[in-house]
């Protein structure tokens, strides 16, 4: 692999490092895999074309823990697009969010708890992101002026009781506008509970640093909902970054979604469900992955996914089983896939009660077309002297 990212260790741990250095095209990518990696000219077009509706972009951390010689890497199709990102149309928000805004960046879907959407900027786009249609006009953040609009919102409605904190990615966000926010939160609501949705603590555990948790402990207890989907993600940098969280109140828990050819056999959620307990995380939810456009081929099954997490118990504690959830489509709400509100299955398509409505939702529970990161690799003909390097326990100091 190129090492255009080598640097001392000063440099790997400061976030800005990383942040002055993400790669922000297939073609940066793809440059920073090869030799080890290479795809067909027809793959890589496909990847473009892909690239040209939903950007690109990760952090130098985040693709250091990529293995090119691994076939079933599990960081790659999190990073690269797909050709089969735009085979599928589908629907850009499936669950309504724009329409249910109250408030600039707020969204009221449950009775008792509203999703305050503080950005739209993540340091690293996941390929399955549920908010896709957010990359596709710029990024940015909500002014001052829209945080008090939005608090004035929560304010006059006594029933929520619980504000999500998401994006994007609010850890992103300066530290001290995060701090405003949440005094505001604090001093003009009564809620039993704020929480945060972030991939940070996976794809750039180095910002969580004093500057950051210096804002978030006076506001405490708080909660974070991140984003493991495979053990390979849990680093020491990432473990360290949970830890920090925790000893500055900060609850911990993990959000994964099942996603096809990532992590879709029962020894790849076995080992996350391990690697989260040494870590301190609860295994909270495994989401089926979402009915949005562009992220149709990493769809695994829902018989499959019910099956999956059937197969767990009995094999970990189970504190480090995950509730296994399906969004239902048109604002419906979060239901278990395999509890009490399926109520039929007709071939691919279950049929779900919503928990809001009490409606009956159908939901494509068909299996997708991803063949994993080594689908897209050409083999490259045997080099003297030329082998594949073995992984070592810090994947950065393997790769970079």
């Amino acid at each position: 692999m190129a090492r255009s990212f080598e640097s001392n260790i000063a440099d790997w741990s400061d976030w800005r490092f990383h942040m002055r250095r993400r790669l922000t095209s297939v073609g940066q990518v793809l440059d920073e895999l090869e030799p080890r990696f290479r795809v067909a000219p027809e793959v890589r077009q496909g990847m473009l074309e892909a690239e040209a509706e939903f950007p690109v972009a990760t952090t130098p951390y985040y693709l250091s823990l990529a293995d090119p010689d691994d076939p079933r890497d599990p960081i790659l199709p999190q990073v690269l697009p797909d050709p089969g990102e735009v085979a599928h149309q589908g629907e850009f928000d499936p669950f309504l969010e724009e329409d249910l805004k109250v408030a600039p960046g707020l969204v009221h879907r449950y009775p008792d708890r509203v999703l305050f959407l503080l950005t739209n900027f993540c340091s690293t786009l996941c390929r399955h992101c549920m908010r896709k249609r957010e990359w596709r006009e710029g990024f940015g953040r909500l002014s001052d002026a829209q945080v008090d609009l939005a608090v004035t919102a929560i304010a006059e409605r006594p029933q929520v009781r619980d504000v999500l904190l998401s994006g994007g990615d609010p850890l992103h966000l300066p530290p001290r506008f995060l701090g405003r926010v949440l005094a505001k939160l604090r001093e003009r609501t009564d809620l039993d509970c704020i929480r945060f949705g972030s991939r940070v603590p996976v794809t750039l555990p180095q910002r969580i640093d004093s500057e950051l948790l210096e804002e978030l402990e006076p506001w405490g207890p708080l909660y974070l909902n991140t984003h493991f989907n495979h053990a390979r993600e849990l680093t020491s940098e990432a473990v360290e970054a949970v830890r920090r969280l925790s000893r500055a109140g900060v609850i911990v828990s993990n959000q994964a979604v099942l996603l096809r050819e990532v992590n879709d056999r029962v020894q790849d959620l076995l080992d996350l469900s391990r690697g989260l307990l040494r870590a301190g995380v609860r295994a909270y939810y495994l989401h089926h992955c979402d009915p949005v456009r562009g992220t149709r081929h990493f769809r695994v099954g829902l018989a499959r996914g019910r099956q999956l997490v059937a197969e767990l118990t009995g094999k970990v504690s189970g504190l480090a089983i995950p509730a296994f959830i399906v969004d239902l489509p048109g604002g419906h709400g979060k239901v278990r896939g395999d509890g009490p509100a399926l109520q039929k299955v007709e071939g691919e398509i279950h049929w779900y009660q919503s928990p809001l409505s009490g409606e009956l939702v159908a939901v494509d529970g068909s299996e997708g077309s991803f063949a994993g990161a080594g689908s897209w690799s050409v083999v490259l003909p045997e080099t003297p002297g030329y082998a594949p390097r073995p992984r070592s326990p810090n994947a950065r100091s393997s790769n970079w």
